[in-house]
């Protein structure tokens, strides 16, 4: 079965809407004082979908263009000639700034960081093997005390 598309026209200004929903909305805050006695009328949506253009005519509707600015002429500057890099020494490390970034500051950091991050992920692991332990012998004094209690019953 085929969706046809519904097109519902507002009564009081040329706008089209596609569900009543968006044309009840349109109303309540464009018309807002004819909204209440339109929201009464029981075949609003009926003469709505009345009154609004066929498909057929929303096609050959002739819609003004929004003028647009010609282009400004750019003017082209002149690109400045690149020379090619002078290669360092085959065994000599070269050292690049970007930006004014040290590289090796930036690495040492990054170093620094994860190291730090590294230390932080052994104590954690320590402590939860000692809470493993720990959760043994709490486990273990507990089985011991409900048998010691079983006893009495």
């Amino acid at each position: 079965m085929p969706i046809v598309k519904q097109h519902l026209q507002c009564p009081f200004c040329s706008t089209v809407s596609t569900r009543g929903t968006g044309l009840s909305s349109h109303i309540r805050t464009q018309h807002a004082a004819h909204y209440k006695k339109w929201n009464r009328n029981p075949d609003r949506l009926a003469q709505a979908a009345a009154n609004a253009p066929s498909a057929a005519q929303e096609n050959h509707k002739v819609r003004k263009a929004r003028a647009v600015p010609p282009p400004q002429p750019v003017e082209a500057k002149p690109q400045p000639a690149i020379e090619a890099p002078k290669a360092p020494p085959s065994n000599t490390p070269q050292r690049v700034e970007s930006d004014g970034h040290d590289p090796m500051a930036l690495l040492q950091e990054a170093h620094d960081r994860l190291v730090a991050r590294k230390q932080t992920i052994e104590e954690e692991t320590a402590k939860i093997e000692a809470l493993k332990k720990e959760l043994d012998a709490v486990a273990a004094q507990l089985a011991a005390i409900e048998q010691a209690m079983s006893a009495f019953r």
